[in-house]
């Protein structure tokens, strides 16, 4: 059976017994369903209308997995470069690398053709019903995406500082609070 990739899955979709498949609707088989009500399900197949996707988020594969799936697409494989970016997707928020061609800059991407974009490395606030906020590679749905920012490695630097004082500020507060109580 051919190995697919997600991400051109949800871009392309694919063919399957001389049928072209999962243009609108992501094919789904052996589904684990969590409502935002804490309802769980489980459904043999389930198909999800792709434009109402906020980002599909892929967990960990094992290495044989990955190298699987690019032997399968290699041909295709294109090289792009990673840029650190902010994806705000109500109500969540979105930090990674978002990966462009290498002639592209971050406007380009969110103009061009995909409907849903890779980012690697990714942070999700707050995290999802399952708990879970670190994601090795998450797919994001530009029509879902509210507004985008490039985050420079100086930014993040940064913010890292402000966050630390800030963190840092909390402490000190509660402890001064507390001395001019007694």
């Amino acid at each position: 059976m051919a190995q697919h990739r997600l991400l051109d899955e949800l871009n392309t979709g694919f063919v399957a017994n001389l049928h072209r498949l999962g243009q609108e609707f992501m094919p789904l088989t052996e589904v684990r369903i969590l409502y935002t009500s804490g309802t769980k399900d489980v459904a043999l197949t389930s198909h999800v209308r792709k434009s109402s996707i906020l980002f599909v988020a892929e967990r960990s594969a094992s290495p044989l997995d990955r190298n699987s799936a690019k032997e399968a697409k290699g041909h295709l494989l294109r090289v792009k470069k990673p840029l650190s970016a902010r994806v705000y997707l109500p109500p969540y928020t979105i930090e990674g690398k978002m990966h462009v061609g290498l002639w592209q800059e971050l406007a380009q991407a969110l103009d061009g053709d995909n409907k849903f974009l890779p980012m690697t490395d990714v942070m999700i606030s707050p995290g999802i019903l399952s708990g879970e906020s670190a994601f090795p590679f998450v797919a994001i749905n530009k029509d879902q995406i509210l507004h985008v920012g490039e985050l420079s490695e100086a930014l993040q630097r940064l913010r890292q500082g402000v966050q630390r004082a800030l963190d840092a500020e909390q402490l000190e507060v509660p402890a001064l609070a507390t001395s001019q109580h007694l």
